[in-house]
């Protein structure tokens, strides 16, 4: 029998709402995958056909499962007639009740009076996991939809659900709530909204909810790390104002870092639009990835009055009306941005513990010989096999990783030497395997890397042989006491060290050497730790740590013990150290029955220091300095130095020495030669003069004892050499950017003599030449090495900009390709384009209603059928009055041309045009217009020599001729034009002559030239106006000043005098034909300056007929006779063929029809002739 599946197929009426609930019906014996059985085409309503009852078509074998209650045949259910589609009711599963939402829930409340608007966007540092891809950013739109864009500046709402709902071939990714065109414009509705970000342990009661109803639903332990609540409530339907009804849902995004999930709850009774005003019914519920992943909702499925009450039907899961759950990633993979976020919580910032970090050595040799570091055990077994570290309780720890050639790559901070491996686990979570910049950034903020610019090496002392000392400050000596005795004793404000040393006779010779070491630390981090070396048999070491054996662990593939407790680290291969805190280490190897021993330590010592190992101060003049505070001189006698060495007698080790002779007195080096001077001289060379060898060889009457001696104090020389050892400086650009197909040069250079920096690509001289052709992904590393080998390295980071044009660039935020050196920069991209690299153009056709023609670049056209709007949101008819407001469709109105939607014209869109065009839609020009003025005119200026007799004063003279005598000139134009404004001024001088006082004026006047008017009658015929004007004598009643003044005599020609002009040619510079390209400005005596298309100036020739378009005019050659025009005005004439041709035959015919006539008439005048005669 096959499993049994259930599906969504129940709606209710509304007087069921208050006691039942949808169900699921599941058969048993089908062995067909499970369909949803639906009603007929024809069926319009999900009401059931009331009366109908199912017993009659249920039998008793088939189950019904209602809300988990199991239902026969006797049970009430319903069938809509005609079909199979059951619709049964019980007092079963409620309706979800969303979750709190509004100010009370302390929600944000984002909602605008437009058609279509978009939130803030939302960037979870963690991302969101959808379908393959973790997505960075996230919006919600008044249209029920929460959108991931894949650039943070694509953002846009799109009203129009497709018909066919998602698919995989879908490029926007999205969650669809309810997809449907609302309209928010006129102030009804509002959404809200709240983001919750839960990734520590705080989570809020709503969170519990969530994680519990998830819990529920699926079955799967869940955590929700980043939560968004968006409530839409009462979203009105569009048209707005139509009253189509509203609805109020919610969504909740959550994701736990890998998971995430979409919860969709409607209130129950809360999705009212009315389905029969909808233009189209293509609601979407469900989401699409953009990357293939996809989920359309069954409801999908059924009719229209079912899809659009989500609220009444099941969803598989916890059985509940109104919900629907559905998870969003593909694949559940591990979330490194959560991770490194969560690592970075738990963890201090690292200098608020260790203000004194320790840098790296600058090589490989250096930290191989600097006794602070140890190979990194998490290091090998990740392979990564040149890497060493450090820990100190006070001052942290760091791990410093280099390349084969020896050469520093970086270095890491450890807080804890117990947790390395997840400490170096949680940089790569934030860098290496992070695919976001950012979170490398946070890290190093938080972790700066390690470099080896302050690395200085650590001050060494020796005690190997019979027993030789090199003390801190370099001064050797030989001390054959017998004992035991303090080596150092030091202290600082940390911490406090003791090391101590105890000899034995060397077999029979007249020397001692070392048997045993034994090292005390004490700090408040670590306590009191002691650690003894014992020689044993076979040159074997015996390890007791705080009284207590050492069992050294060996792990696979690494050739060393390993003994960690908290403050000091074991190690045992060939020899056996211990690092006490990170800054003190001592190392003791055996041979021939001697133990040797080197020990470092760090800085806080120095000054601080006593014992045999002199005074650390870098003066080795008071090294021998007693335990009293007296010093012996540095080139005492070996008397001297052995009677200071014996007051430095100290015990530190727990048990007592072995049988030691009673009366031991060393042989010193003097009488050692004395007593076999050739065996002195074979050791001495042998030896190469080295006086602690040939000590040893006399002593032990043993030249390979001395040998030996000398091999471990080359060992410590060439030790000492490779610490001080330094690469040479490496300088150059770090931080390369260059734009695709560009070459970047950049230039490296090394201070140290002769060391020239490598890489494969050099130009020359150092100069790095980088012109990148691809984004396929390479990793350079520039090199410097020095004529010992030693080398120094750089890796920069080589940012690429393949933005469609180098200004939109943004080198500030990149994203590296691969865990290579490749970083890719942003694009700002301008606005009308977009893509990765604003390649692509926006598609102003996404948005558009189903069947609108688009214009490309522009928007959408008219709505199609007797549907109205403008290409976007379209509604029938019957919402004409709703549609006075709304916008045209896009670029309806060239050239600036205003387009308005009016019910004169059965709400179509119209255009008011500029006055240069001729067609309805702004895109034909033709009709001239008047020029704009770009800056101020000339003006036309006369001077009146003018004489009175009345004693008038200025402004009587002013008015008389302003307002009185010349504005008759305007009077007399103004049948044809306007009249000229004036602007006199005067001047006077005074003459008697008899009794009678003559004044005598010069008056200036300006006239304003007008482009359409005046300009030939200000140049041609003002003067002769002026004196028509005044012969004339026509007074006016409108002064301003005394009486009319009487000019006497009357001004003739002789009286006026041109001072300005400006022909025609001067005045049209002041003149431009703006914004319609092609027009030209030309004068013509009525109108004046205009601004005329050449296709009134005879543009095209030959008969062309001339359309004035946006970019100016355009001709059209039209065929006349037997030419044919050609050309962008039609001034090139050919000569169709066809019909010259045609002419020819045609005139070659007539010409033989004429014959023909011709021939015919003679002949019947011939014939006439000859009957007549006969």
């Amino acid at each position: 029998m096959a499993a049994a599946t259930s599906h969504t197929l129940s709606p209710l009426t509304d007087n069921q709402k208050s006691t039942a609930s949808s169900t699921t019906i599941t058969s048993a014996s089908t062995t067909q995958p499970p369909t949803v059985t639906r009603p007929p085409a024809s069926t319009t309503t999900a009401n059931p056909i009331k009366g109908k009852d199912c017993r009659g078509l249920v039998s008793d074998k088939t189950k019904l499962e209602i809300g988990g209650k199991k239902m026969g045949s006797k049970d009430g259910c319903r069938a809509h007639m005609g079909s199979l589609f059951l619709i049964c009711f019980s007092n079963g599963p409620s309706g979800i009740t969303l979750f709190p939402y509004g100010k009370e829930a302390n929600d944000q409340e984002f909602v605008q009076k437009n058609l279509d608007f978009t939130s803030p966007l939302f960037k979870p540092q963690i991302g969101f996991p959808l379908g393959s891809t973790l997505r960075s950013s996230l919006y919600f739109t008044d249209n029920g939809q929460i959108i991931f864009p894949a650039w943070d500046y694509a953002i846009r709402s799109y009203p129009n659900p497709p018909s066919w709902g998602f698919s995989r071939w879908d490029s926007i990714a999205m969650v669809a709530a309810f997809w449907e065109d609302a309209d928010f414009s006129t102030g009804q509705g509002t959404i809200f909204y709240q983001e919750y970000d839960t990734l520590t342990w705080y989570r809020p009661q709503i969170i519990q909810n969530v994680e519990s109803l998830i819990r529920k639903s699926s079955g799967i332990p869940y955590v929700a790390r980043w939560t968004l609540k968006v409530t839409w409530v009462g979203a009105p339907a569009y048209p707005a104002w139509t009253n189509s009804g509203t609805n109020t849902f919610q969504a909740i995004l959550t994701t736990d870092g890998s998971r995430s999930i979409a919860l969709m709850l409607y209130q129950d009774g809360g999705m009212r639009w009315n389905v029969a005003q909808r233009p189209l019914t293509n609601a979407l519920i469900g989401f699409t990835s953009g990357d293939g992943f996809y989920k359309n909702d069954l409801l999908m499925l059924q009719s229209p009055a079912e899809k659009y009450r989500p609220d009444q039907f099941l969803s598989s899961g916890p059985g509940l009306r109104g919900l629907r759950v559905y998870h969003l990633q593909k694949e559940v993979r591990p979330n490194y941005r959560l991770k490194c976020l969560q690592w970075l919580e738990e963890n201090p910032v690292w200098h608020s513990w260790a203000q004194a970090q320790l840098s790296c050595p600058c090589t490989l040799w250096q930290a191989w010989e600097d006794p602070r570091f140890w190979w990194s055990r998490a290091g090998w077994m990740a392979g990564r096999r040149r890497q060493l570290c450090s820990f100190s309780s006070w001052q942290g720890g760091v791990c410093c990783s280099y390349d084969h050639w020896g050469a520093f790559l970086n270095g890491q901070r450890i807080r804890d030497p117990w947790q390395e491996d997840r400490e170096i686990e949680a940089q790569n979570w934030c860098c290496l395997w992070n695919d976001n910049p950012y979170f490398c950034q946070l890290y190093r903020q938080r972790w700066p890397p390690v470099t080896c610019a302050g690395y200085r090496p650590p001050w060494i002392a020796w005690m190997f042989g019979d027993p030789h000392i090199t003390t801190l400050d370099g001064t050797t000596y030989t001390f054959n006491g017998l004992g035991d005795f303090l080596l150092m004793k030091a202290k600082s404000a940390n911490s406090s060290f003791l090391l101590q040393g105890r000899t034995t006779q060397t077999g029979t010779a007249p020397a001692t050497n070392f048997m045993a070491f034994a090292a005390q630390y004490n700090s408040s981090g670590t306590g009191i730790i002691t650690v003894q070396w014992l020689l044993q048999p076979n040159d074997m070491i015996q390890v007791l740590l705080n009284n207590q054996t050492v069992n050294f662990n060996y792990s696979e593939g690494i050739e060393r013990g390993v003994h960690n407790i908290s403050g000091v680290q074991l190690f045992r291969n060939n020899t056996v150290s211990a690092t006490f805190d990170g800054a003190v280490a001592v190392t003791v190897s055996a041979n021939f029955n001697i133990l040797y021993a080197f020990t470092s330590l760090p800085e806080e010592y120095f000054n601080k220091t006593q014992g045999l190992l002199g005074v650390w101060n870098s003066d080795p003049t008071d090294d021998f300095k007693m335990p009293n505070g007296s010093s012996i001189p540095a080139n005492s006698s070996e008397e001297s130095i052995f009677h200071y060495g014996m007051s430095l007698s100290h015990g530190l080790f727990t048990d007592k020495p072995g049988r030691q002779p009673g009366n031991f007195t060393p042989v010193f080096l003097t009488k050692l030669i004395g007593e076999n001077t050739t065996f002195y001289e074979e050791a001495k060379k042998l030896c190469n003069n080295s006086q602690e060898c040939i000590y040893d060889a006399l002593a032990t009457k043993n030249i390979n004892f001395g040998l030996r001696t000398k091999s471990f104090q080359d060992n410590f020389l060439k030790m000492n050499t490779s610490l001080n050892q330094f690469p040479p400086s490496l300088t150059g650009q770090i931080d390369i950017h260059a734009f695709m197909q560009k070459t970047k040069i950049v230039t490296y250079s090394s201070y140290h003599s002769g060391v020239k920096p490598y890489l494969s690509l050099w130009a020359d001289n150092g100069t790095l030449a980088w012109t990148p052709r691809s984004l396929d992904p390479f990793t350079l590393t520039i090199r410097a090495t020095d004529v010992i080998g030693l080398s120094s390295t750089l890796s920069p980071t080589f940012v690429v900009c393949n933005c469609s044009s180098e200004s939109l660039c943004d080198y500030n935020q990149t994203t590296k390709v691969n865990n290579s050196s490749l970083y890719v920069a942003a694009c700002n991209c301008a606005l009308g384009s977009l893509g990765a690299f604003c390649q692509y153009p926006i598609d102003v056709c996404e948005a558009c209603f189903p069947n609108v023609t688009c214009l490309p670049g522009k928007g959408c056209g008219l709505c199609p059928g007797n549907l109205i709007g403008d290409g976007m949101h379209c509604a029938g008819e019957d919402f004409t009055s709703s549609f006075l407001s709304m916008p045209c469709p896009a670029d309806y109105c060239g050239n600036g041309g205003t387009c308005h939607i009016s019910p004169n014209t059965a709400c179509k869109p119209t255009c008011t045009c500029p006055p240069a065009f001729t067609d309805a839609h702004c895109r034909v020009a033709g009709k001239p217009f008047s020029p704009t003025i770009v800056r101020e005119l000339p003006r036309r200026i006369v001077q009146l020599l003018l004489s009175e007799e009345e004693r008038a004063r200025q402004e009587d003279v002013n008015a008389s001729v302003s307002r009185q005598s010349l504005p008759n000139i305007g009077l007399a134009l103004m049948a044809s034009s306007s009249p000229a404004p004036l602007n006199p001024t005067s001047a006077n001088h005074s003459i008697h002559v008899g009794n009678v006082l003559i004044q005598h004026w010069n008056v200036t006047s300006e006239f304003r030239y007008i482009p359409t008017s005046n300009i030939s009658f200000l140049n041609e015929r003002l003067v002769t106006a002026i004196v028509e004007a005044f012969e004339r004598k026509v007074c006016t009643t409108q002064r301003q000043a005394k009486s009319t003044v009487n000019f006497k005599p009357t001004p003739t020609r002789a009286d006026i005098r041109d001072i300005s002009s400006s022909n025609i040619d001067e005045l049209k510079k002041y003149f431009e034909c703006r914004d319609y390209p092609g027009y030209v400005l030309v004068f013509r005596e009525e109108p004046g300056l205009i601004c005329v298309s050449p296709c009134e100036e005879g543009y095209c020739q030959n008969g062309g007929k001339c359309q004035h378009l946006q970019d100016g005019p355009h001709c059209s050659c039209v065929p006349f006779s037997i030419y044919s025009p050609s050309g962008e005005r039609c001034e090139q004439l050919g000569i169709r063929l066809g019909a010259f041709f045609g002419i020819l035959f045609g005139a070659l015919g007539a010409l033989a029809l004429l014959g023909v006539v011709a021939f015919l008439v003679a002949y019947l005048c011939r014939y006439e002739r000859s009957w007549a005669s006969g």
